[in-house]
């Protein structure tokens, strides 16, 4: 059992500066993921006026809903993630800045996740979370996700890639020249702040959990990925995006 409620750490965070703790994620996030959201909000094939309903998955403190919200005023953003912490932030961001919709807690795994969330969603997006899951858990998840899309809907995500194997080397060689998107003390400074906020060894509580043997990681391939999309049913795939660590896809619904 988790040593702090939803509850507890909303009342934590009451009067703790909020843009602080965004700028925190930012940095531990890397400086390229906001262009990345951007673009993936920008090119999302709907009208900015649109009434959108879209699902930021595994939210974390819900910068790829609000990118989005930012161009489509009138969306209804919903929110879900497994980490207390999160959802409790994203809550208090999202009221603040009066973003439209509802933050649960779920843990992708349970396969009884979708509970209290509409099958009509316009847009699902995830940002730097599918590689916490392993093939099989993203081959259910992208299903889950097929269903949770209208006709039509479009399912967006930035993730780590990897290579196909007569290209890895040449790649990596590549990439020691590149600058890190990613800095081992932005990581540390994030959670230790939250370890310092609740009061105890959160991040222990919360990773320890994890079984990282079998998870995805960086290892699967832009080509893998798009795998996992069209087995899952997908058309219109496109790549977005690729840069020396990331790739930015997109698929939509079919009619």
């Amino acid at each position: 059992m988790p040593k702090v409620t939803q509850s507890q750490i909303a009342e934590k965070l009451r009067g703790e500066d909020l843009d602080e703790w965004l700028e925190l994620w930012r940095a531990e996030q890397g400086p390229a993921k906001p262009g990345s959201l951007e673009l993936m909000a920008a090119a999302i094939p709907f009208p900015a006026d649109k009434n959108l309903h879209v699902l930021d998955l595994c939210c974390g403190t819900g910068d790829a809903g609000r990118v989005i919200a930012s161009r489509f005023p009138n969306a209804r953003i919903d929110f879900v993630d497994r980490d207390l912490f999160f959802v409790s932030l994203c809550t208090a961001v999202n009221q603040r800045d009066g973003t439209y919709g509802q933050t649960l807690v779920r843990d992708l795994l349970d396969p009884a996740w979708r509970h209290g969330f509409e099958d009509d969603y316009d847009v699902v997006v995830a940002a730097n979370c599918l590689h916490w899951f392993s093939i099989e858990q993203a081959t259910q998840l992208f299903a889950d996700i097929l269903e949770l899309l209208r006709s039509g809907g479009t399912f967006l995500f930035l993730e780590p890639v990897g290579n196909e194997a007569p290209f890895a080397s040449g790649f990596a060689t590549w990439r020691s020249t590149q600058p890190s998107q990613h800095r081992p003390e932005d990581w540390v400074k994030f959670w230790s702040r939250v370890n310092t906020l609740l009061g105890y060894d959160y991040v222990e509580e919360q990773l320890g959990e994890r079984d990282d043997q079998n998870r995805i990681d960086d290892k699967l391939s832009v080509i893998g990925w798009v795998h996992l999309l069209t087995n899952a049913g997908f058309e219109s795939i496109d790549i977005l995006l690729r840069d020396a660590e990331k790739v930015v896809s997109a698929a939509q619904k079919g009619c």
